[in-house]
C-alpha cells in the first residue's frame, strides 16, 4: 500500500535533488515576490497618480497571463531549465529599472513585461515536476509544491512590509535578488526536452490549437472556468455579504485567515488519503465541495454559519487542488506538456477576472441569488470533470538525448481506473492557491 500511495513523509524522503532545488527556488522566489503586491503603493508614494498606479498594475497583470501562455510554448520548444533560468533571470533584472525610470509609460511598459517574465517559469516548474517525478507521488508532490507556494504567498507581504520600513527601493532590489537566485538554482537542473515529433502529427499538433482540439481536455478546462467562476466569490462578494448581514469587516479577515490556515495545516496530511481515489473522483468532489460551501452562505447571518461554509469549500480546495495541478501534464502528448499546464491555467485566469463582475452584479439584483447561483454553476463544473477527465496514451520527454528521469511512459487508461499504473508526470498551481 505504501508503495502505491506514498505517506508525507516518505515523498519528501524520495523527493529526488532537482525537485527539492525546484522547490526551494519557486519558495524564494515567492517569498520576494513584492512587486505585484505593493506596486500601487509603490508608484502613488513617487508621486504618481492613482489612476497611473492602477494602469502599470493593470499592465502586469495581463504580462502575467501572456506570460504563462508563452511559457507554455517556451518550454515545450526550448526545454524547461532554460526557460526557468530566462525568465527568472529576465524578471530579475527589469524590477530593479522600476526603481530608476523617471516616466509613467515606460513604467507600465516594463511592468507588463516583467509580468510575463515573472509568470513564465510557470509552465515549466510543474512540467519538470512531471518529468522528475514517479507517477504514484505526483499528487502528493504536488500538495508539498502548494504548500511551499502558499506559505511564500502568505509570508512574502509581511516580509515587504518590513522592507518597506527601510526603502521601496530595497525592497525591489530584494525581489530582483529573489528571481536571480531562483534561476541560479534551475541552472543545478537537468536539461529536459520534450519529444522531438510532437509537432509531426497533425496540423496545430505542436500549437495551442491542438489543446484545444483535444475535446475532453476542453471539458476538463470547462470544470475549471466554472469552479474559477464560482471560488473567486470569496473574494468580491463575500465580504459584501459579511457587512451586509451585520458582522463586521474584521469577520471576513477571520474567515480568509481561517482558509489559509487550514490549508497550510491540513493539505498534505489530507492528500495521503485523497491520493488514492481516482483523479476524476478527487477532482469532482473538490469541486462539489467549493459550490457547497459557496451555497451555504445563503442559511444566514450567524457567525457559525459563515464558518462552517468557509471550512466546506476550504475542504473542497484541498481535495481537488493537487489533483487539478496534476492533472495536465499527466493526459498531455509528447511535446505538449507545457502548453497543456498552460492552458489549464488559462480558464481559471478567465474565470478569476469574470467571475467578480457576474457576483457583483447578481448580488446588487438578487443577493441570495449568487449562491444559489453558485451551487447550479457547480453542478454543470463537477459533470464536466467527470466527463472531461480520461487519460490518452503519452510517451516520455527526452532529456539531451536520453529519456527523461521517469520511470515508465503512460500506458492508455482512464484516470478513474483505481490506483496509479506507470510513474511518469505532473504540472502546476496554477494559480496561486
Amino acid at each position: 500500500m505504501s508503495a502505491e500511495h506514498p505517506s508525507v513523509v516518505q515523498t519528501v524522503r524520495e523527493m529526488s535533488r532537482p525537485v527539492w532545488l525546484l522547490l526551494t527556488g519557486m519558495l524564494v522566489n515567492r517569498l520576494g515576490n513584492f512587486l505585484q503586491i505593493y506596486l500601487v503603493l509603490y508608484l502613488t508614494d513617487k508621486g504618481f497618480a492613482a489612476y497611473g498606479a492602477g494602469l502599470a498594475l493593470g499592465a502586469y497583470g495581463v504580462g502575467s497571463v501572456a506570460g504563462v501562455l508563452a511559457g507554455g510554448t517556451v518550454s515545450d520548444r526550448f526545454g524547461y531549465r532554460w526557460t526557468i533560468v530566462a525568465s527568472m533571470a529576465g524578471a530579475g533584472a527589469l524590477t530593479t529599472l522600476i526603481v530608476v525610470l523617471p516616466s509613467l509609460p515606460l513604467i507600465v511598459v516594463v511592468a507588463a513585461v516583467v509580468g510575463a517574465l515573472g509568470q513564465a517559469y510557470r509552465p515549466a516548474s510543474s512540467a519538470m515536476l512531471v518529468e522528475l517525478t514517479p507517477e504514484r507521488q505526483h499528487v502528493m508532490v504536488f500538495a508539498v509544491y502548494r504548500l511551499a507556494f502558499n506559505l511564500g504567498t502568505t509570508a512574502g507581504p509581511l516580509l515587504g512590509a518590513l522592507l518597506i520600513t527601510y526603502s521601496y527601493d530595497l525592497m525591489f532590489y530584494v525581489d530582483a535578488v529573489t528571481s536571480v537566485l531562483f534561476a541560479v538554482f534551475a541552472l543545478t537542473l537537468p536539461h529536459t526536452v520534450a519529444g522531438k515529433d510532437a509537432a509531426a502529427d497533425g496540423a496545430g499538433r505542436g500549437s495551442y490549437l491542438g489543446v484545444l482540439a483535444d475535446r475532453r481536455f476542453t471539458l476538463f478546462m470547462l470544470a475549471l472556468f466554472l469552479n474559477a467562476v464560482v471560488y473567486i466569490q470569496h473574494v468580491s462578494v463575500l465580504p459584501l455579504q459579511v457587512t451586509a448581514d451585520g458582522n463586521t469587516p474584521e469577520l471576513y479577515a477571520a474567515l480568509l485567515s481561517l482558509n489559509a490556515v487550514v490549508v497550510i495545516a491540513l493539505e498534505l496530511p489530507l492528500t495521503k488519503f485523497v491520493q488514492r481515489m481516482p483523479a476524476k473522483l478527487a477532482v469532482a468532489v473538490g469541486v462539489g465541495l467549493v459550490g457547497v460551501g459557496m451555497n451555504l452562505y445563503v442559511a444566514g447571518p450567524a457567525v457559525a454559519m459563515f464558518v462552517v461554509a468557509t471550512l466546506v469549500w476550504t475542504l473542497g480546495e484541498i481535495v481537488g487542488t493537487p489533483t487539478v495541478s496534476a492533472y495536465p501534464g499527466q493526459v498531455a502528448p509528447p511535446g505538449m506538456r507545457g502548453r497543456y499546464i498552460a492552458a489549464a491555467a488559462m480558464p481559471m485566469q478567465i474565470g478569476y477576472a469574470a467571475g467578480p463582475v457576474i457576483g457583483v452584479t447578481l448580488w446588487t439584483l438578487w443577493p441570495d441569488g449568487v449562491w444559489w447561483g453558485s451551487g447550479v454553476i457547480t453542478v454543470f463544473a463537477v459533470v464536466a470533470a467527470l466527463a472531461g477527465m480520461t487519460r490518452p496514451a503519452t510517451a516520455p520527454a527526452v532529456t539531451d538525448g536520453e529519456p527523461a528521469v521517469t520511470e515508465s511512459p503512460i500506458a492508455e487508461a482512464p484516470l478513474d481506473a483505481g490506483a496509479p499504473r506507470a510513474e511518469e508526470d505532473l504540472a502546476a498551481s496554477p494559480g496561486g492557491r
